[in-house]
């Protein structure tokens, strides 16, 4: 290195994609707050971020810069943990409305593109303890591994004979994480696998992106039929078995591809141009064995007990609005991580998902409805290949051209009303600079013109449901919040039957 220049590494075209799509409207940050039973001293956080966070990931000092057309990280030779790890006193009362709003104000905040694109700010005077708010950009990580750097500054309970481990709930994603069948999982290795070897072909191409060449689409086609060849089974009786589930595959699949193509989500409850103001809100934490009890009664699972609840959460505010609305489901983009949650994060971290867009039912007539619904939503999403068809159309739009990646995004973040995720945490819990964490939620950002996003956050052995919306579009997500316990309550009554 010679002069001004300055260390630097390319921004895959996974998190140059986050980049794109930044804006005054959503900005694309990725938000998680904390809250513990005593106060944090600022000293010692200080200390366990210079040392987990700093001292590990470098892209924590590093910042964008365009140069010539490529996206790079480049060190940031005036970096300062001071500058990004900052302390401020909550208003009194100190309660929890008053830590939603800040919350909230942060939500809706775009960070500095001259420096590292993450603050963390530690909030005294929340009831005995602290709070302490992350907002990172998605362009450094995506949210299942910005979590486990959260998590990776916890320390065990002092004199806890079982310490905390990431990995509470189970299965993330509203329990589309785990491969949908073994093909699906070959088939998703091999479009992973063609698409780093096209990375630099296809950067070069402009306006003719689409049209490969005969060759592209030959090295596709053979990636995918290798793929799906080893899946298959050895023995004749199970490859019959093997093919009528293909047959499954294939109709859920096609039923998939339909949706993505399928028009823009709609009803004026949710639908409208967001602005800058957000919020954020979360209620009491409820027993994981709570929920687990209603998936054992019906036969269904934590996750599908989840979003039957979230959804009632909605239904309940659609008919407690003055706008009403007519819709019969919500459409929603929901994460799945490719790696698991217990994997060693690697240096650079960065995004290592895809998207799936699943449409739950709104309106139905009583909480067990609804939830055998959504089990046969979830059931068939599982059984498809749609996370390959997804996951597609994310490497396309992160290396296409700008004038044809962010139309594109946009067309189907377009299709949902939002962002539902699901974070399984510690099953133990945890301290951060010597004071116990008693509770965290934390959300993915909304793109385009969506509206909501809904985090399902599980920690050392109960469940939060966190709400984060438009202030313009969906103002009031206390509603959100009251209608759930209440629909919490119906779905209790399921267990005495």
């Amino acid at each position: 290195m010679t002069g001004d220049r300055r260390p630097r590494s390319p921004i895959s075209a996974q998190d140059r994609l986050w980049l794109k799509l930044d804006g005054p409207a959503n900005p694309m940050l990725i938000t998680a707050v904390l809250w513990t039973s005593t106060e944090v001293d600022p000293e010692r956080l200080k200390r366990v971020v210079a040392d987990r966070l700093i001292g590990r990931y470098p892209v924590f000092t590093r910042r964008p810069v365009l140069d010539g057309g490529t996206w790079f990280w480049e060190d940031d030779l005036e970096f300062s943990l001071d500058r990004h790890l900052t302390v401020s006193e909550l208003p009194p009362p100190g309660t929890r409305e008053v830590l939603q709003d800040l919350v909230a104000a942060r939500r809706g905040r775009l960070l500095d593109p001259e420096h590292p694109l993450w603050t963390m700010e530690l909030v005294r005077g929340y009831g005995a303890g602290s709070a302490v708010v992350l907002c990172s950009h998605h362009a450094m990580a995506d949210g299942i591994r910005l979590v486990q750097v959260l998590f990776g500054l916890f320390d065990p309970v002092a004199g806890d004979a079982h310490p905390a481990r990431i990995g509470g709930v189970g299965p993330r994603g509203v329990d589309f994480s785990r491969a949908p069948s073994r093909a699906a999982a070959k088939v998703v290795k091999a479009l992973n696998g063609f698409g780093e070897r096209l990375e630099g072909p296809v950067a070069r191409v402009t306006l003719g992106w689409p049209l490969l060449g005969l060759s592209t689409v030959a090295g596709f086609t053979g990636a995918v039929a290798e793929a799906v060849t080893s899946a298959l089974p050895s023995r004749p009786a199970t490859a019959v078995r093997w093919l009528m589930g293909q047959g499954f595959t294939a109709r859920n699949t096609v039923e998939g591809a339909l949706g993505l193509l399928a028009p823009a989500a709609s009803g004026a409850l949710w639908s409208g141009e967001p602005g800058p103001e957000k919020t954020a809100a979360w209620g009491n934490a409820v027993p994981l064995d709570l929920l687990a009890a209603v998936g054992h009664a019906t036969g269904t699972s934590v996750n599908d007990v989840c979003v039957a609840l979230i959804m009632a959460a909605f239904e309940r505010y659609a008919q407690e609005t003055t706008s009403g609305s007519g819709e019969a489901e919500m459409n929603w983009l929901i994460p799945v991580s490719r790696s698991d949650f217990d994997d060693a994060l690697p240096r650079d971290l960065g995004n290592d998902f895809a998207l799936i867009l699943a449409g739950f039912p709104l309106r139905k007539r009583n909480f067990r409805e609804r939830l055998d619904d959504v089990h046969r939503r979830v059931s068939s999403i599982r059984e498809s290949l749609e996370p390959a068809l997804t996951f597609g159309v994310q490497w396309l739009a992160g290396r296409a051209p700008e004038i044809v990646s962010e139309p594109l995004t946009r067309f189907f973040a377009a299709k949902a009303v939002g962002v539902l995720t699901n974070v399984p945490g510690p099953r133990r819990p945890g301290e951060l600079a010597g004071a116990l964490v008693e509770g965290i939620v934390g959300w993915a950002p909304c793109s385009g013109k969506q509206a909501v996003t809904v985090c399902v956050f599980s920690y050392a052995g109960f469940v939060r449901f966190g709400f984060g919306t438009d202030r313009s579009l969906v103002p009031d997500p206390g509603l959100l919040v009251t209608a759930l316990d209440d629909a919490v309550t119906d779905a209790v009554a399921l267990t005495n039957r």
